[in-house]
């Protein structure tokens, strides 16, 4: 993703969460975006076609869920992390 464009992204809270829905690709797998924590500057990708088994709060298998990836999209000077060089937006570009 250009720098232009990731200055635009991160211009506003809304166009970042505009974010959330959209089908990516990374490291070679297909995700879609599920939320964002602006305040942790964290972006939550959860798998299109691989689950993992969630425990209950005693550790015992209790569910398929997505799999998830929890990463860091912004410094704590909050400029763009690498994460954005990593990322493919499967519905068209930004």
């Amino acid at each position: 993703m250009r720098h232009q464009q990731l200055q635009a992204l991160f211009s506003s809270l809304d166009e970042l969460r505009n974010l959330v829905g959209r089908k990516v690709r990374y490291l070679n797998e297909d995700y879609e975006i599920t939320d964002l924590l602006a305040d942790e500057g964290i972006l939550i990708l959860s798998s299109r076609s691989d689950d993992v088994v969630q425990d209950d709060c005693y550790g015992r298998a209790h569910r398929m869920v997505p799999k998830q990836q929890r990463l860091r999209f912004r410094d704590n000077e909050g400029k763009p992390t690498a994460i954005w060089e990593e990322i493919i937006f499967l519905d068209g570009a930004l």
